[in-house]
């Protein structure tokens, strides 16, 4: 197996050739404009660049930022746009991203509880919600103070990437939409799983509404653990 590394590039090195780099891959899989693709990028605060640790070539990524809530001593950690390479699934990347990430913002706010708050297709939500103990689907209509901060939150990241949220089903219109050959990589069990099952009827047209489910967590003992034996178990 190649071995493969994080690299972390804050904001203020975005170049226009790094993006052009992380828009050839990220279109490979999910099309996606380029334009598009720019104005969110810049929305976030870092980068998280997958390469293989023998050529350096980009095998994946995955942006992050922070915001604010409105909850007492808490921020939520948004993970942007996560593209792998087909041939370097399965490998724990974007979960050694999160964690590191997390890590990270902890470091700086260690009495802050983090929430992390994520718009998935339906791969990025299989992979990170099976590697959970727990998480919630967005809930649109929730009226309890913390629905209502983790709402806030969503619209603001919508709004800010010229995303679009339907208040009826919670969907988020993100405007990518899946290639065939993506799909056709996946077997049949894939879409049986427990978690692929829960995205479909959250989102029974998600093959071609170009329409993203949000979820969310928090950075509980629990999921830290399982968060940890998932990558101990791929890396």
């Amino acid at each position: 197996m190649v071995p493969t590394r994080v690299r972390s590039v804050p904001r203020r090195a975005f170049t226009p050739e790094l993006l052009a780099r992380l828009h050839a891959l990220a279109n490979r899989l999910l099309s996606e404009d380029a334009e598009h693709f720019r104005v969110h990028a810049e929305t976030n605060d870092v980068v998280h660049v997958f390469e293989r640790a023998d050529t350096g070539e980009v095998v994946g990524f995955q942006f992050w930022r922070t915001a604010p809530m409105a909850l007492p001593r808490a921020r939520a950690l948004l993970g942007g746009k996560l593209r792998v390479d087909p041939a370097f699934r399965n490998r724990a990347l974007h979960l050694r991203s999160g964690l590191r990430y997390f890590v990270a913002c902890k470091a700086r706010h260690p009495h802050v509880r983090f929430y992390r708050l994520s718009l998935a297709s339906m791969f990025g939500f299989v992979s990170i919600t099976s590697a959970l103990a727990d998480y919630h689907l967005f809930d649109p209509a929730a009226t309890d103070e913390e629905g209502r901060a983790v709402r806030e939150i969503l619209e603001q990241l919508a709004a800010e990437s010229d995303f679009h949220l339907d208040p009826a089903t919670g969907l988020f219109a993100v405007g990518i939409h899946m290639n065939e050959e993506t799909l056709a990589r996946y077997p049949a069990a894939y879409f049986a799983k427990p978690q692929a099952l829960a995205y479909a009827r959250a989102n029974p047209a998600w093959r071609d509404n170009g329409c993203y489910v949000a979820f969310w967590f928090r950075f509980t003992w629990q999921n830290l653990w399982a968060l940890t034996r998932a990558i101990a178990r791929k890396w």
